[in-house]
């Protein structure tokens, strides 16, 4: 069986930071050190209430990059396990089912949730597994499993950049037959975004601002549209293919080369002030802001342009931030939500994000929300996947998947 495995290492670690900083061609030719293509035995099923996947698409995602980059923050790294084969934004055949799979048969097609819960875990459910959070698992370093918060990011479940991969029953939800593959390798990433909405829906007469149009801002304006949700959004895009998208997913002003400052100024009137020193602060601004990139840039500009009462909500999963100015939290009496993956649904009846996720691509055949895989490279060609992934504006990538069939 074929997968592309990663592996930590000092060497490895000091190789990429060097690369990040100098113009060494390692990151530019997807030749990410630590990285390779392995052959290996296929997993026995851990026990009978698992199943085998074969994957059709799986999706590089930015965590896997801040992963192979060595740039995720610190405080995740006693909750990843190496080595590890990366990849859960799946979309797979079922290839073989234990004794005790429920009503998942062979053959049937399904999207991946990655999450590992205590039950796969072998313990007793913790307060957050119980009421149907995986996502926010207590045990996430316990049980008879190595260290992992979801599938891809554990050593005892590799992900899906492989041609099998083993999960558990309560991992798979069937793809309804009017989604492509491309739509439903989506249904993932789109799941972060429908919770983010979910969790804080922006009012009707709200101005809304996402910070970044790379897969999840887009898919942020997509949950807000398919939700129904009619708040006049604006979008901040770096290049041409962004700005398609948002304006073909309704947004209703998109801005691309524009700081959110200047988004400020022009779409809620905020006025701009200099202070003795620093970077300008502003009076007034969006009142909900979504940052979808997660850097130290990008939360602070949310920050400062988030108006009085404004609710800035992290999608990005921001990390370790330097040299941020929090004055504006109190200053704006602002309230930051922290926004982690998905699970049951209390506004939708307690539906699983999935299935809430699944239900509103399946009504709206009318936006395509498979046209932001801009690419799909064989899973052989891994290289140029990588090579794709890392630099994205140049080749007009919003979402890379590997073709896990070829």
């Amino acid at each position: 069986m074929k997968a592309i495995r990663y592996n930590f290492s000092i060497p490895n670690y000091l190789a990429v930071r060097a690369a990040d900083k100098l113009p060494l061609p390692i990151l530019d030719s997807g030749r990410i050190p630590g990285l390779s293509e392995i052959e290996t035995d296929p997993q026995p099923l851990p026990g009978p209430d698992w199943l085998r996947l074969r994957p059709r698409l799986c999706g590089v995602c930015g965590s896997d990059i801040s992963t192979l980059k060595n740039t995720m923050s610190p405080a995740t790294l006693p909750f990843v396990s190496f080595p590890l084969v990366p990849g859960h934004e799946i979309v797979a055949d079922v290839a073989e089912v234990g004794a005790a799979a429920g009503e998942v048969a062979v053959g049937q097609r399904v999207v991946v949730h990655p999450l590992i819960s205590c039950e796969m875990r072998g313990l007793v459910p913790c307060r957050s597994c119980a009421s149907g959070e995986p996502g926010l698992c207590t045990s996430m370093a316990e049980g008879n499993l190595a260290p992992g918060m979801l599938l891809g990011f554990c050593r005892d479940l590799p992900g899906g950049w492989s041609e099998e991969l083993v999960v558990h029953r309560s991992q798979v939800f069937a793809v309804p037959e009017a989604l492509s593959d491309a739509t439903a390798v989506l249904v993932e990433p789109f799941s972060v975004a429908v919770h983010a909405v979910l969790k804080a829906p922006p009012p009707a007469e709200s101005k809304v601002l996402i910070v970044g149009a790379g897969s999840i801002g887009l898919l942020v304006l997509a949950a807000l549209r398919l939700l129904g949700n009619r708040a006049h959004v604006t979008v901040l895009a770096r290049h041409p293919v962004q700005e398609e998208m948002a304006r073909r997913f309704g947004a209703d002003v998109v801005l691309r080369g524009t700081g959110a400052g200047d988004a400020a100024m022009q779409v809620t009137g905020a006025k701009r002030y200099k202070p003795m020193k620093g970077k300008p602060v502003y009076a007034g601004g969006f009142d909900w802001v979504f940052d979808a990139v997660g850097s130290a840039r990008s939360v602070d500009e949310s920050l400062r342009v988030a108006g009085p009462h404004g609710r800035v909500v992290l999608v990005g999963c921001a990390g370790e931030l330097r040299h941020l100015d929090l004055s504006f939290v109190w200053m704006h009496e602002l309230q930051i939500t922290g926004c982690y993956v998905y699970g049951k649904e209390p506004s939708e009846e307690g539906a699983h994000t999935f299935d809430v996720a699944m239900r509103l691509l399946a009504e709206r055949p009318d936006l395509p929300l498979g046209d932001l895989v801009t690419h799909t490279v064989p899973l052989s060609n891994w290289r140029e996947a990588m090579r794709l992934s890392l630099q994205r504006g140049q080749h007009g990538a919003i979402k890379v998947v590997f073709d896990c069939r070829a």
